[in-house]
């Protein structure tokens, strides 16, 4: 996967090609991942980076070309990983507040952004996938997946906030995805833009 920070990628697309960008809105951990430390704090509070800091759009790029189309098609998986960074506040006596959750939503498809090669070609989201390098044996993190390509909020974690009585605490989930394209369908040559967006609650 290539993913550049803080910058827009350009570069030449081979006759025959097809890359993919996907931009994800809102380094790597050796081990996962949800901490709890218990702190000093005046109110509820819910952070959520992914990728990037200072609120940049990351675009994750794949380009599909020579090896991963001939003699058969290949996956495509991109070696460097996506931090995602959800760290959840909690007050004391905010007993109301127990759980936070994790969800992210794609557009049903990557769409054709070169039409003069590709036409109105859409390639379904379904069809990017990811590893999380770094899972929580609880589960309750960010497992491996992929997108459901539905348009829908998919869940992709949801833990449970600590009951506190003496203290306030701040809770983190710390996760690392490789992205990979499933590269199993042949598709006209061009360049496929699509966006998908992660989304924090704590309720």
């Amino acid at each position: 996967m290539h993913h550049r920070s803080g910058s827009h990628e350009r570069r030449a697309l081979v006759p025959g090609a097809v890359a993919l960008a996907l931009l994800l809105a809102p380094a790597s951990a050796a081990q996962a991942v949800i901490t709890t430390t218990l702190l000093t704090l005046s109110g509820n509070r819910l952070t959520l980076r992914v990728g990037s800091t200072g609120g940049t759009i990351d675009n994750v790029a794949f380009t599909v070309s020579g090896a991963n189309l001939q003699p058969s098609p290949a996956p495509v998986t991109r070696p460097d990983t996506v931090t995602v960074l959800l760290t959840a506040d909690k007050a004391l006596l905010a007993l109301a507040v127990t759980t936070v959750r994790l969800t992210v939503t794609a557009a049903p498809g990557l769409g054709c952004t070169t039409p003069t090669s590709c036409g109105s070609t859409s390639i379904p989201f379904s069809t990017i996938s990811w590893v999380s390098t770094n899972p929580d044996a609880t589960g309750q993190d960010i497992q491996s997946g992929s997108f459901n390509a539905s348009g829908s909020p998919q869940q992709l974690a949801q833990f449970p906030l600590p009951l506190l009585s003496l203290l306030s605490a701040r809770t983190e989930m710390n996760n690392a995805l490789r992205f990979r394209y499933a590269n199993s369908t042949l598709y006209p040559s061009g360049t496929y833009t699509g966006r998908v967006t992660f989304t924090a609650t704590m309720f």
